[in-house]
């Protein structure tokens, strides 16, 4: 071992640099001056002779790390300075107050110059929410949203499903819905809605908020436990409480209502200008036209839809009467379904009374025309299978293929205008720019298969389970039981309930 004293010289060097670095920058020159030799400041230093007495390589070890810590020291810092906006060639000032850095580029204000440099530029300081309109030009918003809607905007880990509190398989299918639809997944994790400023009572609005943060914004593996979820359903509807069954179509209404009441917006149901939740991810207007075969008179009516309901029921009716060889068990066609929903039917004339004035108000035969004016960004198709009755209530378990894709581009009310008008029934002109034109192609109305909620068992004992695509697969969701699905599975499967994403969100059908 190495004698104390035998690194005496290097370290000496060390120290010396150690104080007169210290002292230059902290202006304490009489002290690095009354330290002037190794002895000195052995004499005064206990921590100094224990590095000193340290073997040759630890020295030089800290040395060299001293050393590279010197340098980086040594080097120029860039102070914080400011320029007036105004005028760019003025000299910069060293700024000993709080500088603000522009999100949009890189411009860098005190606090007087920032509001002005906002101002002119239209940019932004802060994370404060803003109108999409003072960002984007008018009618750009889609190639700006389409991105951020199409994936996911947090994976913070795998699928989850849903603890059963009991008997809330049906919440729990909605849920699964809901978070996997792109446009509610960017709206409760963007801060949309705090809870913390929120005052209405029993919110589903924060109970979604809160679902949706603990399921895509955390690591963790285990199922969900929507309690909070439940505890407000329950106490904004009490025909909820309890552990009945429910029925899960009925359940997404009563949400889909309960964020639109709660969202502050006073434009009612049928306002288009809202930008509630409500209807900007789920508003669809359906054009009704009926034709009195008597004066010929028109009476068109628009209601606003949040979904379609189909009846299977009277689509098998239907089909037995067109071919007699048709069978019940034979599958339907989703297609078939919706031209079927949207062909004119005749009405009974206890069903129509004509107010014009060649019919007086009298009970008159009429045809009643269905097409859909406006597309909603999330379509939700019910598929009516059970037949209530006091007698015997029945579920109707016949096949429906439906496909990944669905273009409902057929079945609005631009494309039967530009159909009639192609037979030379419509007399009005179309619009050059009118997408609905033949010159134009009807591409607008296309979907994507986002989520599949099934009901297995009996109508007054049953069970609900669910397949949504997350990226490009799919999974099966029952309960807390998540396991990867096909697209084969996905398609075989017996659904009550589908939701479609539309593709170009500026589509209006």
């Amino acid at each position: 071992m190495e004698k104390p004293g035998s690194n005496t010289k290097t370290a000496a060097v060390v120290v010396q640099d150690m104080i007169t670095f210290k002292g230059a920058e902290y202006g304490c020159g009489t002290f690095v001056g009354s330290l002037k030799t190794v002895q000195e400041i052995d004499n005064r230093s206990e921590h100094i002779q224990q590095f000193l007495s340290r073997p040759a390589e630890v020295v030089e070890k800290l040395t060299n790390s001293y050393t590279e810590l010197q340098k980086f020291i040594a080097k120029p810092s860039q102070a914080q300075t400011t320029k007036d906006p105004k005028d760019p060639k003025k000299i910069s000032l060293l700024s000993l107050r709080p500088t603000y850095l522009c999100l949009q580029c890189s411009n860098v204000s005190s606090l007087g110059d920032r509001d002005s440099h906002s101002e002119s530029r239209a940019h932004a300081f802060d994370n404060k929410k803003r109108k999409l309109s003072s960002i984007y030009p008018q009618g750009e918003e889609d190639k700006f949203l389409l991105p951020n809607a199409n994936s996911l905007s947090c994976q913070a880990g795998a699928p989850r499903g849903m603890y059963n509190l009991g008997q809330t398989c049906y919440l729990s299918v909605i849920l699964q819905a809901l978070i996997h639809n792109p446009l509610m997944r960017n709206h409760f994790l963007s801060g949309r809605h705090e809870i913390a400023e929120c005052s209405n009572e029993n919110c589903i609005a924060c109970a979604l908020t809160s679902s949706f943060a603990d399921v895509l914004a955390t690591e963790k593996i285990d199922g969900h436990g929507p309690v909070e979820l439940l505890y407000k359903s329950w106490k904004s509807h009490p025909g909820l409480a309890g552990y009945r069954q429910q029925d899960a179509h009925e359940y997404f209404q009563f949400m889909l209502d309960q964020l639109h009441n709660t969202s502050g917006c006073t434009s009612g149901h049928t306002a288009r200008a809202c930008d509630c939740l409500y209807h900007q991810a789920f508003f669809g207007k359906l054009r009704s036209t009926v034709t009195c075969l008597q004066c010929r008179n028109i009476t068109t009516t628009e209601d606003p839809i949040i979904d379609l309901s189909l009846d299977l029921r009277q689509q098998i009716k239907r089909r037995k009467l067109e071919s007699k060889a048709a069978s019940m068990e034979a599958p339907l066609d989703l297609s078939t379904c919706l031209k079927s929903f949207t062909n004119p039917e005749k009405l009974p004339i206890g069903d129509y009374t004509c107010k014009s004035t060649a019919c007086n108000d009298t009970p008159q035969r009429a045809r009643k025309h269905l097409t859909i004016k406006k597309l909603p960004p999330t379509l939700c198709i019910q598929l009516k299978r059970y037949e209530h009755n006091r007698a015997n209530p029945q579920k109707l378990d016949t096949k429906l293929n439906f496909p990944l894709q669905l273009d409902m581009s057929p079945y609005t009310t631009r494309a039967h205008r530009a159909a009639k008008k192609k037979a030379g029934l419509d007399k009005e002109p179309l619009s050059p720019l009118n997408p609905s034109s033949p010159l134009f192609p009807r591409s607008q109305g296309w979907y994507d298969l986002s989520s599949v909620i099934v009901h297995i068992g009996k109508i007054e004992a049953g069970h609900y389970v669910c397949y949504c695509r997350r990226d490009d697969q799919w999974f099966k969701f029952d309960d807390s039981k998540v396991v990867l699905a096909t697209e084969p599975q996905v398609l075989a499967a017996d659904a009550y309930l589908l939701f479609y994403i539309i593709r170009n969100l500026g589509a209006g059908g």
